[in-house]
Parts: structure tokens; C-alpha cells; sequence
């Protein structure tokens, strides 16, 4: 057998009998067959399909295990009340299939045994067969499992014939195939594979790349490498028209690359071993992605990428668990074998020293490979007495354990070395004589899979050709029924249509040509403009930032000169004058401060400026003793065309308050609003609650400047002007229209 690659064997029979289990649909129930159809439905049917119900459900999790024993339980109790041997023989097989579903298929084979036996004399043939089933599967694949699991397998084979259930028959053929195969009892393996391929054609059954797959293995393992490779690619063509992505498609690529590897086409091999793996990873396959990395491993090994090879077998080793002894004797196989072609004999040794314990645990079968692969790093080690041993081993067990014709030439040559070494001349003298003659067969063999290679290949472009000539075949054959002079008329036309189309897509081509180019070349210019743009309004931005900044220290000079002016007047009259326009100033310059520092060059944040500018007044006319302020003002953009007037509207407002409404150092307060009292409509009122204005006193009819001022500024936002005695206190309130000034009427604005 074929040890050097793993087949992913077991992954392909995991899937049949999945497969098998899957098409037992309510199989189990009292009303399966014919022969039950008359037994009642009772509260065991219902039970036992509500647990299949359960099992069959893609990704059944431990609560689903847990919910199937209890039923499994609870039929167990019905049918011990009611004497009943079929339901408790049904109750035992649905226990051992969700152990089986939990992963402990082993657990489940008293219970199988009770099944077998109770449906054996209670149940239905079907029944029986079932329960045949599930018992075999509580067998591993392995010795000394695999016998009685195929003695099984071939009752239930014969119970499936009685009944004519060709499906069920097919299927455990396939089973049966597979395990044979891994027994190494190839023709059996083979008649099995027949048959049942023979049953799923009569089926019209179209996923065969199972089987096939299998077949191609069986001829592999017979050094029928050219019908391996036939049944292989098989098996991929009819996965692919399948459209087929489980875990059975990763097995097919694995054994196709096997077949390639057998005929030294590792570039083909490497290629589907990497699509084998690309499936498997989609479908969370741990098991197959660690057997096709090992797989990687050693093909990239034979190609003398020693590197890569250690990286896809330290993946598939430290990521994944090993399964068994023999799974860590491969392993460790290969890792000898790469570090001893590497000549890189410290680490070899490693690995030699680890095989060495695992040597002792396995089967003969297994030794055969072990035996090889230590001698063979024993004799370059020049550890020639002990490699003879293992040589002479291999040699007492060849004719049990019979191998490939290259692996014996392998062994003659090791033979012929050691036997040098150790002085053995007749013995070095017939194995090297073995070796040439075994090397001779080997490259025969090799030249005629490659025949058998280019035959098929041959073979398969013999076949599209002849498609191809019965399709022009049967295109001559229409033509030749048209009339001859139908026939040109329409070639004609069909030419003038055809020349009429060509001039007019030309001319569609140069006209559209000649339009991209236009486009193309008015694109730049506008985007030449509007670069040139941008850089305009950068520098006009930079430019309104100045004018700004100017006019703010154009102000605040003016308030010094007037300060400075101050300092020489004792007229009261004269100085309140100046105190004035130097708040009305300083209201306007913290605008033009606010536009300058902010990248908004035309926004004034009103939240922002009056609690500035109450400050500001607060400080120039100390009132912090006497008078508080509260200020309510809501988060509002106005355009610097409305900013200003405001300003000084609450400039004004603000100093009427503080000078007038609390003589003789009265103590009140001040306050300012800001609010939106309409969706498009602002409200800034001052009030305060001081001595007000005289009764009898028409409020609006004082010709001061500020009321002046203040009624000219309200006109000038279009806005109306309320002066109101509130007894006690004063209320100015000034409504007005926001308004979002386009830049043409900001310039009109300034201008003006």
C-alpha cells in the first residue's frame, strides 16, 4: 500500500456512510416497509421521528445530543410499559445514533447489539438492516475493528437485496469498497466498486465521483496508474459538473493528485492537492486540511523545496491534532526523511530518536514503512550494522507485505551499501544485481504511464474532434437544404448589411472620438478655471481677513485718541459724548475681531458676542456692585450686515439702562434676550426693572441721540423698535428678519 501520501481514505468513507445513514429517512418508524405497514402509529413513531427530526439537522449541537438520549429514554419506558420489543429495540438504535452523532460511535455497540437483536425478532427486515448498519458503524476502520465491521456490512448488503432497495444496496457496496481497500484485498475492493456502480447507473444516479474516485484509488494501489488517472479525473469532472464543494470533493482533489504524483507530475499533483485543501478550509474540514498539508509536504519535499515542504508539515503538526500512533509515525517518517535528504543530520537524528519508541507500538504493516525510512537514514549516517537489521526485517515480511516496484529497488540499493560497508562482497554483489534489474522495471513502469498518460490525453482530443466534425457535419446539412439562390440573396445582403453597419459604427467611432477630445480638452480648461478660481478666493478670503483687521485697529485707535481726547475735557457733557462713540466703536470692532480670527468671514456667532460685549461694558462702567446681568441668548449666525447694527442697537440699549434706570446707586439688574420667535424671525429684547421713565412721558417721542440711533439701526435690519415703560423697568425689544445675505449684496452692503 501506498504509504507515502495520505489518501484521505476514511474522510471519503465518513462521507458514503454519512450518506448511507442521510437516505435512511424514516426508516426506522413503524410504518417503514411494507411488511409494518399495518402496525399502529403510536407515541413510539411519533417519538422516534421527532429524534431523527433532531439528528438529521445540519450542525447538531450537545443540547440536540441531550434532547435525542431523552426521547431515546422516554421510548425506552413506553415500550417496556407496553411489552413492546419492536419500540425497545427502536429505542436502542436511536440512542446509538446520537452517540454515533456525538462523536462516540464506540459507546453505542451494546446498545447496536440489543437493537440487532430485539428488530432481529420483533421488528421488520428493514428494521434489522438498519440497526446492521449502525452497529457496524460503532467499528473504527482500523484492526481489529475492520473485520467484523465488514462482516457486518455484508449481511446488511444481503438484507438490502431481499428487499430490493437498490439505493441502500449501492451505497453499502461503495462502503464495502472502500474498506477492502484499506484491508489491501484489492480485486474484492474492485468487484464491490462495480457493483455498485453497476446499481447507481441502473439508478440514474448522478453523483459518481465518489465511486469513481475510489476505483481510481483501487488501480493506484494496483500500479494501474493510467486507469487510476482515468477514474480520477472522472471523479473531478463529474464533482465539477456537480458543482459539488463538501468535504467529498476535497477527498476526490487528493486522490487525483495522488495519480499524479504516482507518474512523477508533481506540478498537477501540487495543483490539486492546493484546491483539495481550499475546500476543505471552507468547510472548517480540520481533519482534511492536516491530511492535505502533509500531502503538500511531501510532494514539495520530492521537488527539493525542502522549506516549504517543513512549513506545510509543521502546520499540519502543531495546528491539529494528531489522531493516532500511526498518524505521529508518518509524520515523523517525513521529517526524517526531508532532514536526512537535506543533510542536516542534527535534526534528523531528533526525529530517528523519536520513531524509535513508535516502532514498537504498531502493526507490520506499518513497520515495513518504518523499516525503510530508518535505514535509510542509518546507512547515510553510516550506522551500517543497524541499518542491515531493519533491512533484513523488511526483507523476512516483503512477501506479506509487498510493496512497489520502486520502493524494492529503494531497498536493494540500501542492501548493496550496507552489505559493501560491512564487507558482505557476494551480498553487495546480488543487491546491486537486484537493484539495476528493479530499477530497469521501475523506469519501464514510469515510461509506460507516461504512454498511458499521452494515450488518454490522446484519447480525450480523438473524442472533442469528432464532436466538433459531427456539429460542422450537421451544420453542411442545413445549409444544404436552403435553395442556392435564397442562400446568396441573404449572404448579399447580409454583406451589404453587414459593410452598411461597419461604416456606421466608423463613423460612430471618429464622431465620438472627436467628442471625447473635445470634452477632454474643455475639462482642463475648466479645471484650469477653477484652480484659478480657488486661488482667487483664497486671496479674497486673505484679503476680507485684512480689511477686517484694519478696520478693528482702525477702531480701537480711534478709542485711544478719544480716550486721550478725555483726558483734557472737564466738560461732563463732553465726556459722556466720548464715553459713547467709544462703546459704539468698541461694539463694532469686536465684530470685525470675531471675523478675522474665524474662518467664517461673513457669520457673526451672537452667542459669542453679547456676553463679550456685556463684559466689556461692565468693566468700562463698574457696575458689578450694583447692577447684575443675565443674559439668555440663543445659539445664532448673523450675517455682519445684521451683526452691526445690533450691536450697536444693544450698545445703546445696555447704556441707557446702566446710566438711567438706577439712580443714586439703586440696586437692579439687567436683562438681555436673543431669541428665534419665528422659524425666520429674531427678537433682542433689554429690560430692566429700575425707575422707568416718568408717567405721562411718551417714551418714544425723547429726541435723544441713542433713541435716534437706536430706531434709525432697527430701520436699517427692517425691523421694528418697541420702547416700553414696564413699571418698574424699561423694555427695548427690536424684531427683525434673519436673513442669509448672498456675497453680491454683502459687496452692495459695504459699498454703502
Amino acid at each position: 500500500m501506498n504509504h507515502h501520501h495520505k489518501t484521505g481514505g476514511t474522510r471519503l468513507l465518513f462521507f458514503i456512510i454519512n450518506l448511507l445513514f442521510l437516505t435512511c429517512g424514516t426508516a426506522f418508524t413503524y410504518a417503514a416497509s411494507a411488511d409494518d405497514r399495518q402496525a399502529p402509529v403510536t407515541e413510539i413513531t411519533h417519538l422516534m421521528e421527532k429524534g431523527q427530526h433532531i439528528l438529521l439537522k445540519p450542525g447538531a449541537e450537545r443540547k440536540d445530543i441531550d434532547s435525542v438520549l431523552q426521547i431515546a429514554d422516554r421510548m425506552e419506558a413506553v415500550s417496556k410499559q407496553l411489552q413492546d420489543e419492536q419500540g425497545l429495540g427502536l429505542s436502542k438504535l436511536l440512542r446509538v445514533m446520537a452517540l454515533r452523532e456525538d462523536g462516540h460511535p464506540e459507546k453505542g455497540r451494546p446498545f447496536a447489539r440489543e437493537a440487532v437483536d430485539l428488530l432481529g425478532r420483533s421488528g421488520s427486515k428493514r428494521q434489522k438492516a438498519d440497526a446492521i448498519l449502525e452497529l457496524g458503524s460503532t467499528y473504527s476502520n482500523s484492526d481489529p475493528d475492520l473485520l467484523p465491521k465488514i462482516a457486518l456490512y455484508e449481511q446488511g448488503i444481503a438484507i438490502y437485496q431481499q428487499l430490493g432497495n437498490k439505493m441502500k444496496e449501492a451505497t453499502l457496496l461503495e462502503v464495502l469498497g472502500d474498506l477492502y481497500l484499506l484491508k489491501q484485498e484489492l480485486p474484492t475492493a474492485m468487484a464491490h466498486l462495480n457493483r455498485a456502480l453497476a446499481l447507481y447507473k441502473s439508478l440514474n444516479y448522478p453523483r459518481l465521483q465518489g465511486i469513481y474516485a475510489l476505483m481510481g484509488s483501487v488501480y493506484n494501489e494496483q500500479s494501474n496508474f493510467v486507469e487510476a488517472l482515468r477514474y480520477n479525473l472522472l471523479a473531478v469532472k463529474r464533482g465539477e459538473e456537480q458543482h459539488d464543494s463538501s468535504t467529498l470533493m476535497a477527498a476526490i482533489y487528493n486522490r487525483l493528485a495522488i495519480s499524479y504524483y504516482s507518474i512523477d507530475y508533481n506540478k498537477q499533483a501540487l495543483e490539486y492537492y492546493q484546491k483539495g485543501i481550499r475546500i476543505s478550509r471552507i468547510n472548517n474540514d480540520v481533519a482534511g486540511v492536516q491530511n492535505l498539508l502533509f500531502n503538500i509536504g511531501e510532494i514539495l519535499g520530492k521537488m527539493k523545496r525542502y522549506d516549504e515542504a517543513l512549513d506545510s508539515l509543521n502546520t499540519a503538526y502543531t495546528r491539529f491534532p494528531v489522531a493516532d500512533i500511526y498518524d505521529e509515525g508518518y509524520f515523523m517518517m517525513r521529517y526524517l526523511t526531508i532532514y536526512g535528504n537535506m543533510k542536516d543530520y542534527s535534526n534528523a537524528e531528533k526525529y530517528y530518536r523519536k520513531i524509535l519508541p513508535i516502532y514498537g507500538q504498531v502493526n507490520e504493516g506499518m513497520k515495513q514503512e518504518l523499516r525503510v525510512t530508518i535505514a535509510s537514514y542509518l546507512t547515510k549516517t553510516n550506522h551500517y550494522a543497524e541499518a542491515a537489521h531493519y533491512l533484513d526485517s523488511f526483507a523476512i515480511m516483503e512477501t506479506s507485505y509487498p510493496a512497489a516496484v520502486s520502493r524494492n529497488a529503494m531497498v536493494a540499493l540500501l542492501q548493496y551499501k550496507t552489505d559493501s560497508a560491512l564487507g558482505n562482497l557476494s551480498g553487495a554483489i546480488k543487491h546491486i544485481l537486484r537493484h539495476k534489474m528493479l530499477s530497469d522495471s521501475a523506469r519501464n513502469l514510469a515510461l509506460s504511464k507516461q504512454l498511458g498518460q499521452i494515450q488518454l490525453q490522446f484519447e480525450t482530443e480523438q473524442k472533442d474532434k469528432d464532436i466538433r466534425l459531427l456539429v460542422q457535419k450537421n451544420q453542411l446539412q442545413e445549409a444544404d437544404l436552403q435553395k442556392e439562390k435564397v442562400f446568396r440573396y441573404v449572404i448579399i445582403g447580409g454583406v451589404i448589411i453587414l459593410i452598411a453597419f461597419l461604416t456606421l459604427m466608423y463613423a460612430r467611432y471618429r464622431s465620438k472620438k472627436r467628442t471625447n477630445i473635445q470634452l477632454e480638452t474643455q475639462q482642463n480648461e475648466i479645471n484650469a478655471q477653477n484652480e484659478a478660481l480657488k486661488g482667487l478666493l483664497d486671496e479674497k478670503e486673505w484679503l476680507l481677513k485684512e480689511i477686517h483687521h484694519r478696520v478693528k485697529n482702525n477702531l480701537q485707535i480711534i478709542i485711544s485718541l478719544l480716550n486721550t481726547q478725555s483726558q483734557y475735557l472737564n466738560n461732563k457733557d463732553a465726556l459722556a459724548a466720548i464715553r459713547n462713540s467709544q462703546q459704539r466703536m468698541y461694539s463694532m470692532s469686536l465684530i470685525h475681531q470675531r471675523l478675522y480670527q474665524t474662518d467664517n468671514l461673513g457669520k457673526i456667532d451672537m452667542h459669542w458676542y453679547i456676553p463679550e460685549m456685556i463684559g466689556y461694558m461692565k468693566d468700562s462702567f463698574e457696575t458689578e456692585k450694583k447692577i447684575s446681568f443675565k443674559v439668555d441668548c440663543t445659539p445664532i449666525e448673523l450675517d455682519v450686515i445684521q451683526a452691526v447694527p445690533l450691536g450697536l442697537i444693544l450698545n445703546e440699549a445696555v447704556s441707557n439702562a446702566i446710566k438711567y434706570a438706577f439712580p443714586d446707586d439703586r440696586r437692579g439688574r439687567i436683562s438681555v434676550n436673543l431669541q428665534m420667535i419665528a422659524e425666520d424671525t429674531c427678537e433682542l429684547s433689554v429690560s430692566d426693572d429700575g425707575v422707568g421713565i416718568p408717567e405721562g412721558k411718551d417714551p418714544l417721542a425723547t429726541a435723544s441721540l441713542g433713541m435716534s440711533l437706536m430706531e434709525g439701526l432697527a430701520m436699517q435690519l427692517d425691523g421694528t423698535f418697541d420702547l416700553r415703560n414696564n413699571y418698574p423697568g424699561v423694555s427695548v425689544r427690536i424684531s427683525f428678519k434673519y436673513q442669509n445675505f448672498a456675497a453680491s449684496e454683502k459687496a452692495l452692503a459695504y459699498a454703502d
